[in-house]
């Protein structure tokens, strides 16, 4: 394969990550509308709390993360083989976050369901994805499977960490990631609002979600 055809192939696939996403946040909001967290009622109040608490607590990480990730690769993707910052601790940091920001998020419909399913979801499609953006990497950079073998693919390695001196940002890809940032704001604040018509008795609940 071609280096074109692996571009074209990755950018594919940006598309369909893209669509996944966002089907998936369709399908909890189809969830949430006819049901509601059982720990939210009040005897688990407490407990749905505190999911909540983390569930924005990962998310923020998530978000902060995929900036700090994209602040390296932006403008350098595809050119050069990055080892530096996040890529220093692992080979898919922005996966890391992008699974951290999804569970954080999941958290916040405060059931452990939704994180689970995210959870599954993630654990089957992503290896897919990772394998063929290192089948890009490993035919463009001499240098890509010595990194692979000192680096994890996913689990940081905190020993290794090395970042330089300074950093340019992409203008461009900080305000998209700023956007995405604040859908995911506005998505938990309209999770928060459901649950507030359904504890209100202003929107009916068919079933309770664990």
């Amino acid at each position: 394969m071609n280096g074109e055809a692996i571009l074209c192939g990755q950018a594919a696939r940006t598309k369909t990550r893209l669509a996944v996403s966002r089907l998936f946040g369709l399908g909890v909001f189809a969830l949430l509308i006819g049901g509601s967290s059982y720990w939210h009622t009040a005897e688990n109040h407490l407990f749905g709390s505190v999911l909540f608490f983390l569930g924005v607590m990962l998310a923020c990480l998530g978000f902060f993360g995929r900036v700090w990730c994209l602040s390296f690769i932006k403008g350098r993707k595809k050119r050069v083989l990055i080892q530096e910052g996040p890529y220093s601790l692992c080979r898919h940091p922005l996966y890391l976050f992008s699974l951290i920001g999804g569970l954080g998020v999941g958290l916040c419909t405060r059931t452990l369901t939704i994180p689970l399913i995210f959870l599954a979801a993630f654990a089957l499609y992503y290896p897919l994805v990772i394998r063929k953006e290192e089948q890009f990497l490993r035919a463009n950079f001499e240098g890509y499977e010595a990194y692979k073998q000192g680096t994890n693919a996913i689990f940081p390695r905190w020993s290794a960490f090395a970042e330089g001196e300074s950093v340019t940002m992409c203008a461009r890809s900080f305000r998209q990631e700023l956007t995405e940032a604040a859908g995911s704001v506005a998505f938990i604040g309209l999770i928060g609002l459901l649950q507030g018509l359904q504890r209100a008795a202003i929107l009916p609940t068919y079933f309770l979600l664990p």
